[in-house]
């Protein structure tokens, strides 16, 4: 993928910046020399161009200046149409002095500038702001002068820089053209595989492959990458094989389908992660009745699910001495405060149901709201008694009695179910909860339980749970004489 960031776009670009400014240095440095070699060669030009006009000057001076005159016009004349525009020539014998009128530039002030031109080391001079170089040559007392502008040098130096730029810029742009060509064969495909690759790794594909490639650093970098990703699958089949392990031990200490005299049980349990940190009970007790609790770990995943494994120890270890719920409560937090800490708040809802006398005592640490249906359809909440567990060591609960009736349901929810979200961020809340109780009122009790599940799903949009979901139901009848 194309980003300003990566490293194919700063080689590319710091390479090519290199090559276009090695090749403007060249270029400038190649113009400079090219204008200096062109002012040279006109100088030697005019030098010989001088030495040969003198001879025939020479010979030409007999027959009176307007001889000379005309000879030196042609001359200048052919040379200001072909070659050298700015070509002007001055002939000197004794006081004589003659300049070529052609071009119209004779005056006392440029032959001055010719002079002084002739007598400096570099045969150059300034003429009306103005370079002049100029070549000469003597015999005897006549003097033969012939001038040319450099202006006219670098036009004509520029015309072949120009060119000769166009030759080497083009020779460039096609080497530009073939090391960026093998620079992508050779270095970013190769990096591309394998960043591509990493992203696969990361993204969970792990145990996938890269290279060969023909760079042994590349086959380095294959070769660790290849080494991470086999690694990292040996490890997540491990991870895997344990959790799926923990998970089957969790769900062992679950209730199993079993006959609870007086009572029909139904329930709903998907941990968010492989285990969970929700956990629920039915547990008889001694003379008949029957415990009844679900308990939510803050969290998910293995400290939650081992924060509910303790649970369950305690809840055993509890009803060994107390069958109050409250007590029962007091019980767990205590050794919950001294073994977790804050680290592992949990919620809990206990109830204890009498099913000879039909009466439920129940008790909550700042647990989920239960729900207790009746046959007539309303639908009565059982809020939470006093604090959550493994908050405060001397926290206590009070416990609630009712009377409840054939056929009237207790449905036990944790928060993964009323807090779970729409994609638009609507929760699915008690209110909607109570309603869909309701609602589903006349179904079997496990048909209205695995409702009120689909429900929750339809309401997330089909995504994955974000905390554990559990909803235990109860419905109480008469118990078997």
């Amino acid at each position: 993928m194309f980003s300003v960031r990566s490293l194919r776009f700063r080689l590319l670009v710091a390479v090519n910046v290199a090559v276009v400014t090695l090749l403007g240095v060249f270029v400038a440095v190649d113009y400079q020399r090219e204008l200096g070699r062109q002012v040279d060669q006109m100088h030697v030009a005019l030098m010989e161009e001088a030495r040969t006009m003198l001879q025939a000057v020479v010979r030409i001076w007999p027959q009176g200046d307007q001889a000379v005159q005309e000879y030196i016009d042609d001359v200048c004349g052919r040379m200001q149409d072909t070659s050298s525009p700015g070509h002007h020539i001055v002939v000197q014998s004794g006081d004589a002095v003659l300049q070529s009128v052609a071009h119209h530039r004779a005056s006392a002030a440029i032959f001055g500038a010719m002079k002084k031109a002739a007598e400096a080391p570099a045969h150059r001079a300034n003429f009306r702001g103005e370079e002049l170089v100029v070549g000469d040559s003597r015999q005897g007392d006549t003097e033969v002068y012939v001038s040319e502008y450099t202006g006219n040098i670098q036009r004509s130096a520029r015309g072949y820089a120009l060119r000769r730029l166009l030759r080497i810029a083009l020779l460039v742009f096609v080497t530009v053209v073939v090391a960026n060509v093998v620079f992508l064969r050779m270095a970013v495909r190769p990096l591309q595989e394998l960043v591509a690759t990493v992203r696969r790794i990361a993204d969970g594909e792990l145990g996938i492959h890269v290279g060969p490639f023909k760079s042994a650093e590349f086959d380095y970098l294959a070769e660790a990458i290849n080494s991470m990703s086999a690694s990292l699958a040996a490890a997540d089949r491990h991870r895997s094989d344990e959790m799926a392990r923990a998970r089957r031990i969790q769900e062992a200490v679950l209730p199993r389908e079993s006959e609870f005299p007086g009572l029909e049980v139904a329930s709903l349990y998907v941990p968010a992660a492989e285990v969970a940190g929700d956990y629920y009970d039915i547990v008889a007790l001694d003379g008949g009745d029957w415990l009844i609790c679900v308990a939510d770990v803050m969290g998910h995943g293995v400290p939650a699910a081992m924060s509910a494994m303790m649970l369950k120890t305690f809840l055993l270890h509890a009803i060994e001495r107390h069958v109050e719920p409250e007590s029962i409560l007091d019980f767990i937090n205590r050794r919950m405060v001294t073994i977790c800490r804050s680290e592992n708040l949990a919620t809990m809802f206990v109830a204890r149901y009498d099913p000879w006398n039909m009466t439920l005592d129940y008790a909550s640490a700042g647990h989920e709201i239960g729900l207790l249906a009746t046959k007539d359809r309303t639908v009565q909440k059982l809020p939470a008694t006093g604090f959550l567990l493994a908050a405060m060591e001397d926290a206590t609960w009070e416990s609630k009695r009712f009377s409840v009736g054939e056929g009237d349901r207790l449905y036990m929810p944790t928060d993964g179910i009323t807090e779970a979200f729409s994609p638009v961020r609507e929760m699915f809340g008690r209110q909607r909860l109570a309603q869909l109780i309701v609602e589903v009122k006349d179904r079997p009790l496990a048909k209205s339980v695995e409702e009120i599940g689909t429900a929750v799903v339809a309401h997330r949009g089909g995504a994955p749970p974000s905390d554990d979901m559990t909803l235990l139901a109860v419905e109480f009848r008469f118990p078997p004489r």
